[in-house]
């Protein structure tokens, strides 16, 4: 593994640099983002440190250079011309639009040229961006591994309608609730149209987020590319292969692994599990095709059968805020303070579970974290309920945020922490959410630890 993975450039006459964010570890997926108006590629490099998905590595092409008529003819790096924020203005440009597009699938084109195979490619991007990520994915001729579009509109006129080796392609769709740019609605419209013409979609509307990039989407974002650019392997198999296969997973069309025969080709290449999903036979991508397109290339092969596999994240279940009995019963009987948040429901849409676990790792063993039993009558919003040992308890009201935990700590139980320990848990270029959760569990601090993601149930 590289410690630091490098940066490189691409580069095209008519268009800006295109930085590549390498993986970590051996890329076998790559992401291509494409950043919002007036932006670059190289400000979202970071990305591939805040997903964190190691065998992934990151594209980020800049737009070229041009006067954007609603910027009062201002030139910056734009994917295309616009000229004002109503539906017909915002693709009155088709012919910047498509030159755009093309330019994502010529980077697209090079890319599988490269190795990486055309299902192992996502098309991503933020707001002007994501509008020609959504194009460039509908536009594609051969099969992606999927889109993301975050705080956009979808391109109709543009592209209506996948190509249908893409019409299974599962894409994600984020936006800011408080979005004063590309209204929420365009978010939950892009939702509703693809959903109608039978694209698997999902996604969530963030409150309180406006037209901004933010920590609450990096668990849906990881959660998304890890499942469709998951761990994969190629496996060679005789016949008969050993194994049984069924149309399942997230994802329509997705065909996996239901059974290995003991003492079988797939059981003796030590390679292959149930739930494996099965990406290619021989060569022919038949990713989201359904189970008949599968059993048709593996009937039709002669000989040996090479077999494209992707291996998904092992689902987890997490409960963030709950330790387990036996430790919560340790420190509540030798604890010198006890830090409750409120859990309410209204609440806990606000991050009250974020502040719960951030504080469970602020603090010593001495302290315990726990939720109190508010009603939510105080209307206030989020608490940190402070109290412990000759100490009078106080409530700080509409407290879910780690600076003021500390701060409150800090002053009312003279607590000393390390600012450099505070800011790698903020830090969301850190992962907290993935990278502490194990760890507690084996410790026994927690009973259950979960990755699953906010899009659960789609909030559009």
């Amino acid at each position: 593994m590289r410690a630091s993975p490098a940066l490189s450039l691409r580069m095209d006459a008519a268009f800006g640099k295109t930085q590549v964010a390498e993986a970590p570890e051996e890329a076998t997926g790559t992401v291509i983002f494409l950043h919002g108006l007036g932006d670059t590629g190289s400000g979202w490099t970071k990305m591939r440190d805040t997903i964190s998905v190691p065998h992934v590595k990151f594209l980020c092409p800049t737009a070229p250079t041009r006067e954007v008529s609603v910027c009062d003819g201002m030139s910056m790096p734009a994917w295309f011309d616009i000229d004002g924020l109503s539906p017909s203005e915002l693709r009155s440009d088709s012919d910047g639009i498509q030159r755009s597009v093309d330019h994502v699938l010529k980077i697209v084109d090079e890319e599988i040229a490269s190795g990486t195979p055309s299902d192992r490619i996502v098309i991503a991007g933020f707001s002007q961006g994501g509008n020609i990520a959504l194009a460039a994915a509908m536009q594609a001729k051969v099969p992606l591994g999927g889109a993301i579009g975050l705080s956009t509109w979808f391109p109709r006129g543009i592209a209506d309608k996948p190509d249908p080796v893409n019409r299974k392609m599962p894409i994600f769709i984020g936006h800011g609730e408080n979005d004063p740019i590309a209204k929420a609605e365009w978010g939950s419209k892009t939702f509703e149209y693809l959903t109608g013409i039978g694209m698997p979609t999902e996604g969530n509307i963030y409150p309180e987020m406006g037209h901004e990039f933010k920590p609450a989407q990096v668990t849906d974002l990881k959660v998304f590319i890890n499942r469709v650019l998951g761990t994969q392997e190629t496996v060679t198999l005789s016949k008969p292969l050993g194994m049984t296969l069924e149309e399942g997973g997230e994802d329509e069309g997705t065909v996996v692994v239901s059974g290995v025969k003991e003492g079988g080709s797939a059981a003796q290449s030590g390679a292959i599990q149930v739930g494996d999903q099965v990406l290619s036979v021989n060569g022919k991508v038949v990713k989201g095709q359904g189970f008949d397109a599968a059993m048709d290339a593996i009937i039709a092969a002669e000989g040996d059968v090479e077999v494209r596999l992707n291996r998904p994240p092992a689902d987890r279940t997490v409960a963030w805020t709950t330790l387990s009995q036996e430790e919560q019963d340790r420190r509540l009987n030798t604890s010198g303070g006890i830090i409750k948040v409120c859990t309410d429901r209204a609440c806990m849409n606000q991050g009250s579970k974020a502040t719960v676990r951030w504080l469970t790792e602020l603090t010593p063993e001495t302290f315990s974290v726990t939720r109190c039993s508010c009603t939510g009558s105080c209307g206030k919003g989020p608490n940190v309920v402070v109290s412990g040992r000759d100490k009078e308890e106080k409530v700080v009201y509409e407290t879910n945020s780690v600076g003021q935990a500390v701060k409150m700590l800090m002053e009312e139980f003279e607590l000393s922490v390390d600012p450099k320990k505070v800011q790698n848990l903020i830090n969301p270029e850190k992962n907290v959410e993935f990278g502490m959760s194990d760890e507690l569990v084996r410790q026994g601090l927690m009973q259950t630890v979960d990755v699953r993601s906010s899009f659960a149930g789609n909030r559009f």
